[in-house]
């Protein structure tokens, strides 16, 4: 079916509320083998939403409202339903009971403007809601099915896993399947350059960025789930021979999650060292739990002072190259690996900016080092945002670096 998603209320108008429904049911609504056309929203005003109904309803074969089902007189979801269509609203009266019995057992008063929210169109179908005292409905208006649903994200979500769920499933033919590949390491316009020219045929390629990484999503339609899968694999496949060393996960795992299993499974331990970053490096490891198994411990040297005291960096190593260098970095690394005794050591030194730039270091400037029983190897980017932009890229960069040299020594 072709889908609209409404949704109502003021506060969504004005951005007070950010609106979190439509993207969750759109979703679920392509998850089915259907196709959402369109996202609308309407403020608390009764033609404004009668308008958008007529609308949606000659577009679309499903429109899915969330919002103003409340007790309160703002709540005109329903009303304005029946007034634009010329329905006639019932009292009914397993909803009042629904209703009455929610606030008994939670020992409390029920206010009579609760009664609005049992008031039903006629022909419309009653979809239960355990979570809170507004029902969902399901209802024909002019030649579309409308599913009126709380605008309450958590009563939201209960009706249509219960109820709207698996009504969707059986008007669907198709079954979706999806393939999410995580990239790291260039933009979204250079990935999809070097992908360009890649036909997927029935796979839809989508791109998303979903800071600090570039997610590929291919979705594939089709009756028989199994080719549908298969479809998939051939053209996750063409894109890893495309671009594989820029992937580094599938589906929802997060590059700390993925270098913390590598690290795990090749029984290797590290500390970190960092000045830019504050110690978000060590913040994103420890995020994982059974993070003790590989990490060791970090070291915060923000100052020269604590690179020389934490980490044993000698002051001439400082004063001939400064804290933002390449040697510093790669000294920070050997230090942190020699002070934790540790198999690895990683360290970022950069200039996060607004200010401390020079003409050959500018903001956005950092120097990553990996300290290996190898040796030490060190890169440098420049990534001239502003600043949590800058320590999450840098941080990621350095697990990226990581997540390399783990893969190199383990293909050798």
């Amino acid at each position: 079916m072709d889908i609209e998603i409404i949704t109502t209320g003021n506060e969504i108008l004005i951005g007070r509320v950010v609106d979190s429904n439509k993207s969750w049911v759109a979703e679920r609504c392509q998850m089915l083998g259907h196709k959402v056309i369109r996202h609308t929203s309407v403020g608390d005003d009764e033609q404004a939403i009668g308008d958008a109904l007529q609308a949606a309803c000659k577009r679309a074969d499903c429109v899915i409202v969330s919002g103003g089902l409340g007790p309160t007189s703002d709540d005109i979801t329903v009303e304005a339903a029946a007034k634009s269509f010329g329905v006639t609203l019932y009292r009914d009266d397993d909803v009042v009971e629904s209703i009455q019995d929610f606030f008994h057992r939670r020992d409390r008063e029920m206010s009579d403007s609760n009664l609005k929210q049992a008031q039903i169109p006629e022909g419309g179908e009653v979809l239960p809601n355990k979570v809170g005292t507004a029902p969902g409905i399901r209802v024909k208006l002019g030649d579309a099915w409308t599913i009126f649903l709380p605008g309450v994200p958590k009563e939201l979500y209960q009706i249509f896993n219960d109820s709207v769920m698996p009504w969707l499933a059986g008007e669907s033919s198709q079954r979706f399947v999806q393939k999410i590949l995580r990239c790291f390491g260039q933009p979204e316009a250079d990935i999809a350059q070097q992908l360009d020219d890649l036909e997927f045929g029935k796979v839809q390629l989508a791109y998303q960025v979903k800071f600090p990484d570039i997610l590929l999503r291919l979705v594939a339609y089709d009756a028989d789930e199994k080719k549908a899968k298969s479809l998939l694999d051939d053209a996750a496949r063409r894109i890893y021979e495309r671009i594989g060393a820029l992937v580094y996960a599938e589906g929802e795992d997060v590059m700390q999650d993925v270098v913390g299993s590598m690290l795990r499974d090749a029984g290797v331990n590290l500390a970190c060292a960092e000045s830019c970053t504050g110690g978000l490096l060590a913040s994103m490891f420890t995020d994982a739990a059974g993070a003790s198994e590989y990490f060791e411990c970090g070291f915060v040297t923000y100052s020269n002072a604590s690179k020389m005291q934490l980490l044993g960096i000698s002051e001439e190593t400082l004063r001939a190259n400064g804290a933002v260098s390449r040697e510093t970095a790669m000294a920070m690394a050997e230090g942190a690996r020699r002070a934790a005794g540790t198999n690895l050591g990683v360290a970022l030194t950069g200039i996060a900016g607004p200010g401390g730039s020079t003409p050959d270091k500018p903001v956005g400037t950092v120097y990553i080092a990996l300290a290996t029983p190898d040796g030490t190897d060190c890169h440098h980017y420049v990534f001239a945002r502003d600043r949590i932009w800058f320590k999450k890229m840098a941080a990621t960069a350095a697990l990226n670096m990581i997540r390399r040299y783990l893969l190199t020594t383990k293909e050798s």
